[in-house]
């Protein structure tokens, strides 16, 4: 995965077995949550995961976040995890809106989302910083089903 598109950092990402497992329990336990993983030779490829809100009032709508192995991108994956997610979603009576954010210089990924029906609904300034001098913003993007 490509790290400058990532929120966490290579240090920060240390998930032990026992708590990537309780963490997909969690996920396959709700009806307003979902993991998708893309597997190809064996090998984890790309992986999705959606969490919908956790108070009522926005239990109707979730965020999602995705990554794909820098060697697999631009072969479809993001699209098939996206085609499952939206599927799920279109058919959860939960789930009305998806809701992703994402570095606004990642066009490609911007473009896949537009293709796929997200609009844009607002940016964050500054919203990631790198160092004392590099900073992105990020753009909010939604899908609704219906």
């Amino acid at each position: 995965m490509k790290p400058l598109y990532l929120l966490s950092t290579e240090t920060e990402f240390k998930v032990s077995y026992d708590q990537e497992k309780q963490f997909l329990k969690h996920i396959v336990d709700d009806n307003g949550k979902l993991a998708i993983i893309a597997e190809y030779q064996e090998e984890i490829i790309g992986f999705l995961d959606f969490h919908n809100g956790h108070k009522k009032r926005i239990l109707h709508q979730g965020a999602f976040g995705m990554s794909v192995a820098n060697e697999y991108r631009n072969q479809g994956v993001g699209k098939a995890l996206l085609t499952v997610l939206l599927d799920w979603a279109k058919d959860n009576p939960l789930i009305e809106k998806v809701c992703l954010e994402v570095f606004a210089d990642n066009t490609n990924a911007i473009c896949l989302y537009e293709n796929f029906g997200f609009v844009e609904e607002g940016r964050k300034l500054k919203a990631i910083k790198i160092d004392n001098e590099t900073y992105y913003d990020l753009i909010l993007m939604a899908y609704f089903t219906n």
